[in-house]
């Protein structure tokens, strides 16, 4: 399915007068810092993320943005999908994105997406993710947990591999939760084909409309 066929498929459906109350449109942004660990090559990059989604009967599209001070960074990235949640809590997402980079050749690539969540208390959270690129037959995968501190702290850590082994990589983090809508974020990754980096975020995303 096409791009601009899945999002014309999410307006017409909110504007269908049997389930128009159902849509909801979120939004936020993000300041990202990130910076390199490894002094010799070290480039660190800061950078506006917004985004803007709308969601109906669980399927939903939407807009993120990446203005960087590193020009050939600034990205755009176009998405669609479906999640939901079954009875016993696990969430499921399926989506497809398509990757721009206005400064450093436009259309990119794209990739179909699974993620899955499932509670395993009231504080453990395990998650899967895999994604493919159907053009190129490239995929990665990755197994984490997410544990949680109290009401406004957590911890998160997670391990998997890229082009299908070819790669590994994983990442250690924490997040505080200012208020419901605001939040910090700091995170290390690390990779075998990519130099070590933190990453520090601070966050604000909010429901812009709801019917």
């Amino acid at each position: 399915m096409k791009i601009a066929t899945a999002l014309s498929a999410l307006v017409i459906l909110a504007a269908s007068p049997a389930i128009s109350q159902d849509l909801t449109v979120y939004g936020g942004a993000a300041l990202v810092y990130d910076m390199e660990l490894d002094n010799a090559a070290g480039e660190n990059t800061l950078a506006f993320q917004p985004y803007v989604e709308g969601e109906v009967n669980h399927f939903y599209a939407g807009l993120w943005l990446s203005i960087a001070n590193d020009n050939v960074a600034n990205e755009v990235d176009i998405y669609f999908g479906y999640r939901n949640e079954t009875a016993t809590g696990m969430t499921y997402d399926i989506g497809y994105t398509r990757y721009l980079y206005p400064n450093d050749g436009g259309d990119c690539c794209g990739e179909v997406a699974l993620a899955l969540s499932a509670p395993v208390s009231d504080a453990l959270t395990l998650n899967i993710d895999a994604a493919i690129d159907p053009e190129i037959s490239e995929g990665s995968a990755s197994v984490g947990a997410d544990y949680a501190l109290g009401d406004k702290f957590s911890v998160a850590a997670a391990i998997g591999v890229a082009d299908f082994g070819g790669a590994q990589e994983w990442e250690l983090g924490a997040t505080y939760s200012i208020t419901d809508q605001a939040s910090v974020d700091l995170h290390y990754y690390d990779g075998s084909d990519y130099t070590p980096y933190l990453e520090l975020t601070l966050s604000y995303d909010t429901t812009l409309f709801s019917r």
